[in-house]
């Protein structure tokens, strides 16, 4: 499958390896293509390449959308809003509120997600929240000391949970959560400031969550 990336830091560079890794073509989307020199140097394939947001939104036939918060909507509208049309779009995005310092507060409220927002600006595209609770580096393989975590995705669409699903497992995820539709991402991304605020207490930066059933 060919997979568009807008974002070029180490989200969108750690997700892209993972796809290559499992034989999907990949174009990354960047306002920096310097920054992206090292990241081809080691994928050294056909199957990777750069290009600007609009290059990688029409590319893709699923698109990862992994940009800091103040710049998502710019860069949606620099991808073409038609780009997006009927594709699945996964959301690692977080709307995370940097203005009182760090740890960061939740930019949102309840009703106005991310996610909600997205979907709002590309309504005939599939949206699905998943990834955004990790650190970049648990993305791939998550095997962690203490096991391995849950992966929780929300989204309208059913067939397009179920293709971020079977990517997750391509990934190594053993289970990945429905935890329902869009809206819902407004839950995702408070388990974020959750997951902030655990690592800024215990300089811990590797830890990811589990929901355990009887």
């Amino acid at each position: 499958m060919k997979i568009g990336i807008i974002g070029s830091g180490v989200v969108g560079q750690t997700l892209g390896i993972g796809f290559l890794k499992n034989g999907h073509q990949v174009k990354i989307g960047t306002r920096e293509p310097g920054k992206l020199k090292e990241w081809r140097e080691k994928n050294k394939t056909d199957n990777a390449s750069v290009g600007n947001f609009k290059d990688a939104a029409e590319f893709g036939e699923l698109i990862v959308l992994c940009t800091l918060w103040t710049g998502t909507k710019n860069a949606v509208e620099l991808s073409g809003m038609e780009n997006f049309k009927g594709k699945i779009l996964i959301d690692v995005t977080n709307p995370l509120d940097f203005s009182e310092g760090m740890p960061p507060k939740l930019g949102v409220n309840v009703g106005h997600s991310g996610g909600e927002q997205i979907q709002g600006w590309l309504p005939n595209t599939k949206v699905v929240k998943a990834f955004n609770i990790i650190n970049a580096y648990t993305m791939i393989n998550p095997n962690l000391e203490e096991g391995k975590p849950d992966l929780f995705i929300c989204g309208n669409d059913a067939d397009a949970k179920k293709k971020v699903t079977d990517i997750a497992k391509e990934f190594n995820w053993e289970s990945i959560i429905d935890i329902g539709g869009i809206k819902e991402s407004f839950l995702l991304e408070a388990l974020t400031i959750l997951w902030v605020n655990y690592g800024f207490k215990h300089n811990q930066w590797t830890h990811a969550f589990k929901l355990l059933k009887k």
